[in-house]
């Protein structure tokens, strides 16, 4: 199937034509060229690079109902997002059909955690696109009951304009984020100064203590391989601290480490992995592994081993000194951005707070009706 000339269902709304169409693995190639091509004109995040899209539909291409949203104004393509489809049973008797947007609904492959996440779009008339791809979906697709978008930006769906009177918006589990501007800053001194007291003494006294038991180095590493080795040697730590909780580690996943194995691997013109590690007397204590594009640097993951010395904060440490190894590149990087999750270490180090959520589009059908009012009874008497 060649997608540059197959068009299923197509309808014009404007300037912007919009089709949708079934695919698979062999159209993949295809697809990166033209997602690759779309890039140069989106301003957009690491998630919607095609080094994580690629990879993640390589991952879970086996048994998906996969399906390509294009969009195209005068023949160029301008907007691109990749469903899945599941059909799921609610309490035993709900039945939904889900169209989920760069997401499976499947948690072991799900655990990969896409954040950011949206359609890629061209930055010329993006908000007259995204609406079209809605307005088409939501008419020619009114077969799926609820379309997801999971986890994206709030201010990324704040003017989106729902006039199908079939489906109604649903914003589920906000949360924050928070993230740290580097531009204008020369020096680790300058942006400490930037953070409150309480944080500045924490990250000295910290630094103090380990310095009393040795050489400490920090380190970013930015070769592949190299990469792949200080994970193996730190991914025990994280196994061993989110081990026997709702959720476990991403590294007791099968799918989670083929992701990031070929994550790891692969190629890409902009988007790159960077992998932090600190060590004390040769001995490596943590790393941090981070995510890279077009001047911004997302925080996915850390490792650190343990310490029972409360007043030694390892994480901290290896932030603050990330930030200074990115300060010290000169104008390289823009922003370094802690992504979703509200936590003390991440309101202590960053300015900048945003929202995050789970958009649901969904059917106005009197199920779903009926579910939304037993919710809401539930959450009245529980809460």
């Amino acid at each position: 199937m060649n997608l540059k000339n197959h068009q299923i269902s197509t309808i014009s709304q404007g300037t912007v034509q919009v089709n949708v169409e079934q695919i698979s693995s062999k159209n993949f190639n295809a697809l990166e060229e033209q997602w690759l091509q779309l890039e140069h004109s989106a301003n957009t995040s690491f998630f919607l690079s095609w080094k994580w899209i690629g990879c993640w539909l390589k991952t879970i291409a086996d048994d998906q109902k996969i399906y390509l949203v294009k969009a195209q104004k005068n023949d160029i393509i301008v907007g691109l997002g990749v469903f899945i489809e599941q059909n799921i049973v609610r309490h035993n008797l709900i039945l939904s059909k889900q169209w989920l947007l760069h997401r499976t609904g499947k948690e072991e492959k799900d655990q990969i955690w896409i954040e950011n996440n949206g359609f890629l779009l061209s930055e010329a008339d993006k908000e007259k696109t995204h609406d079209t791809i809605w307005h088409y979906l939501l008419k020619h697709h009114n077969n799926v009951d609820e379309f997801i978008v999971y986890v994206a930006k709030k201010n990324s769906f704040v003017n989106l304009n729902i006039t199908n009177k079939k489906y109604s918006r649903i914003n589920q589990q906000p949360e924050f984020g928070y993230r740290i501007p580097l531009t204008g800053l020369s020096s680790l001194k300058e942006y400490l100064s930037k953070t409150s007291k309480n944080t500045r003494q924490q990250f000295n006294r910290s630094l103090k203590h380990l310095a009393i038991q040795g050489e400490l180095e920090f380190a970013v590493i930015e070769k592949p391989q190299e990469q792949r080795e200080v994970i193996d040697n730190t991914k025990h730590w994280h196994t061993n601290k989110w081990r026997n909780t709702l959720t476990p580690s991403g590294f007791e996943n099968k799918e989670f480490c083929k992701f990031h194995n070929s994550l790891l691997k692969s190629t890409h013109p902009t988007a790159t992995t960077l992998m932090a590690a600190i060590s004390l007397n040769k001995q490596l204590m943590g790393s941090i592994y981070c995510l890279s594009d077009k001047k911004n640097v997302y925080f996915y993951l850390s490792c650190i081993k343990p310490i029972t010395d409360n007043k030694i904060k390892l994480g901290l440490i290896m932030h603050v000194l990330m930030v200074e190894w990115l300060i010290l590149q000169g104008d390289k990087y823009n922003e370094y951005d802690f992504l979703a999750g509200d936590a003390r270490y991440k309101r202590s180090l960053s300015p900048i707070k945003d929202e995050y959520l789970k958009l649901i589009i969904q059917k106005n059908s009197l199920k779903f009706k009926i579910e939304n009012s037993l919710k809401k009874i539930y959450t009245t008497f529980t809460t």
